[in-house]
């Protein structure tokens, strides 16, 4: 199954976050790619309540903070984030690749102060 960008799902997370989601019919995974330019979320954090999920960096970059402590992100670092695990970003033209487990839906993943 060929799934091209063009019929990638644009999604405006933020001013500062545009992710591109590809849907294909697995509920094991997800795949989808994201720019960050600026701080996501715009204020507090977020988690995914029901999937692990791993920050692949292609270009830019920037840095993760999570309840863990914060992480500076270039190009070729992942960045691994446990079920549950608070965090935001900040990116200067972070290009990622985002791949979750199980499905990322909208609905689990959640805002935090």
């Amino acid at each position: 199954m060929l799934i091209k960008k063009s019929e990638s799902g644009k999604i405006e997370n933020s001013k500062d976050c545009t992710v591109w989601e590809y849907q294909y019919p697995s509920e094991l995974f997800s795949f989808a790619t994201a720019l960050i330019d600026g701080r996501y979320p715009d204020s507090g954090s977020v988690t995914n309540t029901q999937c692990e999920e791993i920050y692949y960096a292609v270009s830019g970059s920037g840095v993760v903070h999570s309840e863990f402590g914060d992480f500076e992100l270039g190009k070729g670092d992942l960045y691994y984030f446990k079920k549950g695990e608070k965090y935001w970003v900040e990116g200067k033209n972070l290009f990622l690749v985002l791949v979750n487990a199980p499905k990322w839906t909208p609905e689990q993943h959640k805002r935090v102060e």
